[in-house]
């Protein structure tokens, strides 16, 4: 009975060896190098093999300076997006790309965003570090256009934006640099983009 077995088992392991060379499969000791099409793996994979969109991101406008000016670029946000998602996208600055185009920013490097919330009556509410408060004159004027764009196109109908540092609020000045002197224990009034029109902004088709 086991003379028999053997017997079986050889003539099947036989008849293996002989059909493998006709699949197609090389007898050959060493591995053997396979050529990929170059239509397999997508084109716009970088090295990184991260790709320039992340899946369901929506686009969310952040403003930055060209030419003195505002100017508006589209930034794909992974959901779910909330109030502070655009604004530390602002503050991580213009891409290389978008460096080599001029765009540029006036908020200091440093700068962060330590708490961002909606008011009564849609005012925005940005509190930020010491960084952002110890720059001063144009500068200061252009960093703040830049929130005050960027926090604006979170809120259908914002009455506007109030900053704050460690808790208590400071105004900014408006795009021709002036500031409201606020009586103290009252809230400054919100800066709206109407206060930044001089600065012209516009939309970046780049």
């Amino acid at each position: 009975m086991t003379t028999h077995r053997f017997r079986v088992a050889f003539a099947i392991l036989t008849t293996v060896l002989i059909t493998l060379p006709s699949c197609g499969l090389s007898s050959d000791s060493q591995p053997t190098t396979l050529s990929v099409p170059k239509d397999v793996f997508p084109s716009d994979a970088g090295e990184s093999g991260q790709v320039g969109l992340v899946p369901n991101a929506t686009l969310h406008p952040v403003y930055f300076l060209r030419d003195d000016a505002l100017a508006e670029i589209q930034r794909p946000l992974p959901p779910p997006v909330f109030l502070d998602a655009p604004l530390n996208n602002l503050l991580e600055g213009p891409t290389e790309a978008e460096a080599e185009r001029g765009f540029v920013s006036a908020i200091p490097a440093g700068t962060e965003v330590v708490d961002v919330a909606l008011m009564r009556n849609n005012t925005i509410s940005i509190h930020l570090n010491q960084t952002f408060f110890e720059i001063e004159g144009a500068q200061r004027i252009r960093a703040s256009a830049q929130l005050v764009f960027t926090a604006s196109a979170l809120v259908n109908d914002t009455q506007g934006v109030i900053f704050f540092l460690e808790g208590e609020p400071v105004q900014l000045p408006d795009g021709e640099g002036m500031i409201e002197e606020v009586p103290e224990g009252r809230l400054p009034a919100p800066l709206t983009i109407g206060d930044y029109s001089a600065l012209s902004p516009v939309v970046s088709s780049e």
